[in-house]
């Protein structure tokens, strides 16, 4: 097997996941976003509201960089922009999120 393809193999692109969730009562999904353009970072998974997240299919953590929200790609944009697509965006909302890499320091 060539470098190239182990290379792809273990690209980031094969760990992004998919949520599905669906608004409570209230109309809130129970989860905050923070991070955003404004800040020099992608969207990022904040608190999950015990009891208030209401995820369908998949797994969602705290600290996953969003990626797509109902397949409208919001790398780029500030919180208030992630906070309109997904109010804007029907039930159920599906979330493309990955987790962040750890970050290691050069010395």
């Amino acid at each position: 097997m060539s470098k190239s393809l182990k290379k792809r193999k273990n690209h980031w692109t094969n760990k992004v996941h998919e949520s599905i969730l669906c608004r409570n009562e209230e109309g809130e999904l129970g989860l905050q976003l923070k991070g955003g353009a404004e800040h020099g970072q992608f969207p990022v998974i904040g608190e999950l509201l015990p009891g208030r997240a209401v995820c369908h299919s998949g797994k969602l953590f705290q600290e996953d960089l969003v990626l797509e929200v109902n397949d409208t790609p919001v790398a780029g944009l500030t919180t208030r922009d992630v906070h309109a697509v997904v109010k804007h965006s029907k039930d159920p909302v599906r979330l493309k999120c990955v987790k962040q890499a750890l970050r290691r320091d050069i010395v």
